[in-house]
């Protein structure tokens, strides 16, 4: 049996029957931040008495997490290498010196999909949990939501409008998630032929396109934009953030998913449909016709 010392100057996990003090560390996207915050949920109730410490990137990455009341302290930004074992043991070690618990939830591996985990489960796994419900988590405040509802104001769209949210970028792998950016003209041309949607596009400041037929926001912040899906009618997105925050809410979801099998990082939700080929194809791969068919099915 190795000594509880020693497993944690290898960075070994081991259990802790009554901690004082867990360190959850996470280098990942908004969608792997809020597809954790499950686990923090349950850490919380299995220990009630924990404190909780996050430690996250800044800037957008902090601002996905910041409201969440089951964590007490956070460190960012928080970085190491994932990719360097021995950057990680010496991370554990440096974390096991202040807390009880120390969970790192990386994947550490480009074949972490290969089990066909969800990426909810695989970090519900890591913490030692089980989860009452399989959905992501978000926590908006006040402000996010009348943000939200004054940018909709001054956009001119008001309650009685049916409003879609569309997200049509994702802030990585591009050339493998992203569907062509005509083929969502043409798609959005459809739906205003006939529905009497009005579409705002979320995507950031370095965004080049126009989205035609659209009200784009460049750079729009996260917690207004996510209170703008919760308040939405229909929401489209890809594989990526948004779309993870979409299946927080009870809102109608279209996923164009593209890359990653739908069942490592699909959005959980039961209002979601996601049109998907085989992992990996061309972004191509898809039309516009079956995008348009599965959005008919959900209107």
């Amino acid at each position: 049996m190795i000594p509880i010392t020693l497993k944690k100057w290898l960075g070994i996990p081991h259990p802790c029957e009554a901690p004082s003090s867990i360190f959850i560390g996470l280098i990942g996207g908004v969608g792997d931040l809020i597809s954790a915050a499950p686990s923090v949920v349950a850490l919380k109730k299995k220990y009630p008495d924990t404190q909780i410490t996050f430690g996250v990137g800044d800037g957008i990455f902090f601002n996905t997490i910041k409201n969440d009341p089951n964590i007490d302290h956070f460190e960012t930004p928080f970085f190491y290498n994932v990719w360097k074992k021995r950057a990680r043991r010496k991370t554990y070690r440096e974390k096991y010196r202040e807390h009880d618990q120390v969970f790192l939830l990386d994947n550490g591996t480009y074949d972490w999909w290969k089990p066909r985990k969800h990426l909810l489960d695989i970090y519900a796994e890591k913490c030692g949990v089980s989860l009452k419900e399989r959905r992501p988590v978000i926590y908006l405040n006040d402000n996010d939501f009348d943000e939200a509802k004054k940018k909709l104001n001054e956009l001119g769209i008001s309650n009685n409008d049916k409003l879609l949210v569309l997200s049509p970028e994702t802030r990585s792998k591009k050339k493998m998630k992203e569907w062509p950016y005509d083929r969502f003209l043409s798609l959005i041309q459809k739906i205003h032929q006939n529905h009497d949607f009005k579409i705002v596009t979320l995507v950031s400041k370095e965004n080049p396109y126009n989205y035609d037929g659209t009200i784009p926001l460049k750079g729009y912040p996260l917690g207004p934009s996510a209170a703008m899906i919760s308040r939405s009618n229909f929401y489209l997105g890809l594989d990526n953030g948004l779309t993870h925050i979409a299946s927080c809410f009870d809102v109608k979801i279209l996923s164009i998913h593209i890359g990653y099998p739908v069942e490592c990082a699909g959005p959980l939700s039961p209002f979601a449909k996601v049109v998907a080929h085989k992992p990996f194809e061309p972004p191509e791969a898809i039309s516009v016709d079956e995008v348009y068919k599965v959005f008919q099915e959900l209107i």
